[in-house]
């Protein structure tokens, strides 16, 4: 990540998929998801607190990835993200605020740590 960054944050990385570059959405609820409406979601990061975000499944395969503050590589909504092959980053440890429409990037080079990062 380059120094114009401003890292917010680590995680487990589900599997290596280089550098990703979305927008944060936050998803808190199943009405969260049903408000979508025609979004365009290919490049919104979904940040979600729960592990077994169940209820992000029929917009899953249409998200650039995830972000989950719980979960594991065990997790149901890992086992999603590997099937739907959409970058999946758990038991994030957030350090920095990520706000709705913040750009963020994720280093996802390393097949075990992600590292989370907001432009500056």
């Amino acid at each position: 990540m380059s120094g114009d960054l401003n890292q917010v944050g680590t995680g487990v990385n589900l599997f290596e998929a280089g550098e990703v570059r979305g927008t944060a959405r936050w998803f808190n609820d199943t009405s969260d998801v049903l408000s979508i409406d025609d979004d365009d979601l290919e490049d919104t990061i979904a940040f979600v607190n729960k592990g077994g975000m169940t209820f992000l499944s029929p917009i899953l395969p249409d998200l650039r990835a995830i972000v989950c503050t719980a979960g594991s590589r065990e997790s149901h909504l890992a086992i999603l993200s590997r099937e739907s092959d959409v970058p999946c980053v758990l038991a994030a440890e957030l350090t920095g605020d990520i706000q709705d429409g913040d750009h963020v990037i994720l280093d996802l080079a390393n097949g075990e740590t992600a590292r989370l990062a907001v432009s500056a």
